[in-house]
């Protein structure tokens, strides 16, 4: 069995993981999906079953803490090229268990604190971290061109704003780009609301530490949640 660094796109995987979180029923694009993360001392992914293989999950009756021994979980092929979070998908070749053993690390080990120093990528981590810089608080999405623009975009359209945090921060043993993943993150971390994100001071931002949960994809972490 492996443990969940040696995830990577494109290959299947087996190890066993500690539940970390009550699994989560979500549909997308009328598709019904079972969605909750996995972790051991080396990595932290979410496991991944769209129906029908979403039965392979509701019949073991996941809870948080529980160990679950995964074989030939498959890693998505195209998270090489995108900037996606560590993932197992649930296959027709996947076997889960639910088992018991010793000494295997608890939730709270599992999401330790880690210097960013030792985060690879296709990592999940938190990790404890001074912002040095904030590049923006606002992103604009134009949804006529679907793409990234200014706040008037070349087409003359007026974009969406998206409440989004964007900077550097470090923990003294290594210096990284960041960015919050979603609206409520950004939220979390400022304590504003979307409104009043233009108007955001950012050196606020950086008179204190932040507990940061997210991942490392090609020397950027993404934010996906603010722990304190």
């Amino acid at each position: 069995m492996n443990t969940l660094n040696k995830l990577t796109p494109g290959e299947n995987i087996s190890a066993t993981a500690r539940v970390l979180n009550k699994p989560e029923s979500q549909t997308v694009r009328d598709k019904k999906l079972i969605k909750l993360k996995v972790g051991d001392s080396a990595n932290i992914a979410n496991l991944v079953a769209w129906a029908p293989m979403h039965k392979k999950i509701l019949k073991l009756n996941l809870d948080k803490g529980d160990l679950v021994e995964i074989k030939l979980g498959s890693c998505p092929k195209s998270h090489k090229t995108t900037n996606r979070p560590p993932t197992i998908t649930v296959n027709p070749n996947t076997i889960l268990k639910k088992i018991s053993l010793k000494n295997f690390p608890s939730v709270e080990e599992c999401m330790g604190i880690k210097f960013l120093d030792e985060l690879e990528d296709y990592r999940y981590a938190s990790a404890r971290v001074f912002i040095s810089s904030i590049y923006n608080t606002v992103v604009y999405f134009c949804e006529k061109c679907k793409k990234f623009s200014e706040k008037m975009c070349d087409c003359g359209n007026f974009p969406d704003a998206i409440f989004s945090i964007s900077g550097i921060f470090s923990d003294g043993t290594r210096t990284i780009p960041f960015t919050t993943l979603t609206e409520d993150v950004a939220e979390k971390m400022t304590n504003s609301k979307k409104p009043g994100a233009e108007k955001i001071n950012v050196k606020i931002l950086m008179e204190h530490p932040f507990t940061l949960f997210g991942y490392l994809r090609n020397e950027h972490f993404y934010v996906e949640d603010v722990v304190e």
